[in-house]
């Protein structure tokens, strides 16, 4: 048998949660606060988180946009700098980093794009300059590198193993089939 919804709201000094209880349980819109400022607007489903949730700065701009399924994160989640721009965007499975994550700079342009899979490094591994240019690339399969990897001047040319830019003749000696390295 169903309780009737009945509307809670509890304090603590200037913080505290509003929403529904239904058995007891929050149910439906819930929101906190926080010396008086909403921090956060989550949906519960019989006590657990459930459904689309968004934290705020104290300006009441958005920090994150998320979701939840059975109290865990699932789903996209995109989190933002407060002036509003995109920080970094990831997708959950049952609380698990799974698929592209992407991790942006102020300026809007891709610093880092990550693969996962159960929550751990799956696949490349990308991250960027600012200007752009490719700065790393690695190969992982749970969460562990599988090859070594390459890592890039923000000119383009790759890094050898002392973090020095390879001459570009090098790079193109090493490039052409069937050539050894390169001389010294």
């Amino acid at each position: 048998m169903m309780n009737k919804p009945q509307d809670v709201s509890v304090t603590r000094g200037e913080s505290g949660v509003e929403g529904t209880l239904v058995n007891g349980a929050l149910h439906g819109g819930a929101r906190i606060y926080a010396d008086g400022v909403m921090l956060a607007i989550l949906r519960y489903a019989h006590g657990r988180l459930g459904g689309p949730a968004t934290l705020l700065y104290p300006d009441g701009t958005p920090s994150a946009q998320l979701n939840y399924a059975d109290d865990k994160l699932d789903g996209k989640a995109v989190y933002y700098a407060q002036d509003g721009t995109v920080q970094r965007e990831v997708h959950y499975v049952r609380g698990a980093l799974s698929g592209d994550s992407k991790t942006y700079l102020p300026d809007g342009s891709l610093l880092e794009h990550a693969r996962y899979r159960q929550g751990k490094l799956h696949g490349l591994l990308e991250r960027f300059h600012g200007n752009g240019q490719l700065a790393e690339r690695q190969l992982y399969g749970a969460g562990k590198p599988i090859e070594p990897g390459e890592r890039y001047a923000q000119d383009g040319r790759q890094l050898d193993a002392d973090g020095k830019p390879l001459s570009r003749w090098r790079r193109w000696w090493h490039m052409l089939p069937g050539t050894s390295p390169a001389p010294q």
